[in-house]
């Protein structure tokens, strides 16, 4: 087992006086790791505890493994801490197949030992096949780079880490192991069954492939490592990507940026900052997520369209306006039509909080933008406040015919979901004197002979 420990310094997952809680089911995989940190304990000095995990799930066989675990720790003179979950009634509770229920509750499990024997790492038994099926299975079922990484060497959990120093080392050299050190493991009938998509790949897939390189265990954990360190670099780059973005609220909350700016950045970076804005957004980036919902994402940004949205698993809305990409789970609210009726030396306030008012005499002069002048001589009172309706046209300053308040939006690059709650201004004969903050109508300045009315527009 030199290699293991050339492993564990390599990766520096021990350091002295660390107390380490081990996984034990009882199977030959973990049943080593026990054996191994028992050799090891005093080199380092280590302080051990065994945590193991009746599932349920095969009766009275599965509650003896535990039992058979407890005996071992208790001859080697090890703490031990165990306990019996119920995952079938867990599975219906939560809608989870059972592997996935069934490791939910042994992490969580593992995680208040660890608090509780207050441990700096938490050890595993997982070796180079398993390291070889994972990826294999991760390769198979994802496009994506990012879902392709293996297990981790180490990683936070709980008070501390996971640790995995058998990744060297193929399910051979532990039975070897085994056998050499007259070790009785407990074998589980159900990793014998092809129902599990991991049973097949161990039974099928695997030993083809190791047919053609016997090593395959070393090439996948390197490769692990490569994936690992590579995508390390390119995420701390996509993380500089996103500095242009506005992210709020973290899990549910919202991200907006800039199309321009986004695709500035080769196509690799903008495909890894897509992801951290799922990350950021999910909590973690979710199953549903595939290689589909990537590629729909990548053409919204590149179609000709300005206004499109797509429609991502758990309510997240992409939305693109133009330049503008947003990312939310906010759903857009309802288009409430407004009419209100504006007197002078009144103010009426909009669905947004922004007021318009109207005030009579004072200087003809306007600011750009929120301000709009007329003449009262040319203009029928009160005015109209309301949103747009369909068909509405407009006469522009200085120009001579009216043009569709559609095709202004549309020029201005208004964003479709804004346009229904835009401001318009009309006289009470419904002539559009104003779309505000975008064009002015003529309704005024030609040969004035009336009072000065001044209207203001604040957000």
């Amino acid at each position: 087992m030199k290699d293991v420990e050339i492993f564990i310094n390599k990766h520096e997952l021990l350091q002295s006086n660390h107390r380490v809680v081990l996984a034990v089911s009882g199977g030959p995989d973990s049943l080593a790791l026990f054996h191994y940190f028992l050799q090891i304990k005093a080199k380092y000095q280590l302080s051990l505890v065994i945590a193991s995990v009746d599932h349920g799930l095969r009766g009275d066989e599965s509650k003896q493994d535990l039992e058979y675990v407890k005996l071992l720790a208790e001859n080697w003179g090890v703490p031990f801490c165990g306990t019996t979950v119920d995952v079938s009634s867990y599975k219906k509770e939560t809608g989870m197949g059972t592997q996935e229920a069934a490791r939910e509750m042994r992490y969580r499990f593992l995680a208040k030992v660890m608090e509780e024997v207050k441990a700096d790492k938490l050890a595993f038994g997982h070796h180079g096949d398993d390291q070889a099926e994972t990826m294999l299975m991760q390769v198979t079922r994802s496009a994506m780079p990012e879902a392709v990484h293996g297990m981790p060497v180490k990683r936070p959990f709980s008070c501390g880490e996971i640790i995995r120093p058998f990744l060297c080392l193929n399910k051979e050299q532990l039975l070897n192991y085994c056998t050499e050190n007259h070790l009785k493991p407990r074998f589980d009938p159900s990793n014998e069954e092809d129902d599990y998509t991991r049973n097949a790949f161990r039974k099928q897939v695997l030993p083809f492939l190791k047919s053609l390189n016997p090593k395959l265990h070393q090439h996948m954990q390197g490769l692990s490592e490569r994936f690992s360190q590579e995508r390390s670099y390119i995420q701390e780059q996509a993380g500089q990507v996103l500095q242009i973005a506005e992210m709020a609220g973290g899990k549910g909350g919202f991200t907006q940026f800039s199309k321009t700016a986004f695709q500035k950045h080769p196509l690799a970076l903008q495909r890894s900052a897509f992801h951290l804005i799922l990350n950021y957004l999910y909590g973690n980036q979710i199953e549903e997520i595939s290689y589909l919902h990537e590629e729909m994402f990548f053409h919204l940004l590149d179609e000709q369209k300005p206004n499109a949205s797509l429609d991502f698993p758990k309510g997240l809305k992409v939305v693109r306006a133009y330049d503008e990409i947003t990312f939310t789970f906010n759903p857009e609210p309802e288009k409430t039509a407004f009419e209100h009726t504006l007197y002078i030396g009144e103010q009426v306030s909009l669905p947004d909080g922004s007021t318009i008012s109207l005030e009579a005499g004072g200087d003809p002069r306007e600011q750009e933008g929120y301000e709009y002048v007329c003449d009262s001589h040319h203009v029928s009172l009160p005015l109209i406040v309301r949103n747009r309706k369909p068909g509405d046209r407009m006469i522009l300053r200085g120009m001579n015919g009216s043009k569709k308040v559609k095709d202004i939006f549309i020029d201005q690059k208004i964003p479709a979901q804004l346009r229904g709650t835009w401001p318009v201004v009309t006289d009470h004969d419904g002539q559009i004197l104003w779309l505000v903050g975008l064009k002015k109508g003529e309704g005024c300045t030609r040969n004035p002979s009336g009072t000065w009315l001044r209207l203001q527009y604040k957000k």
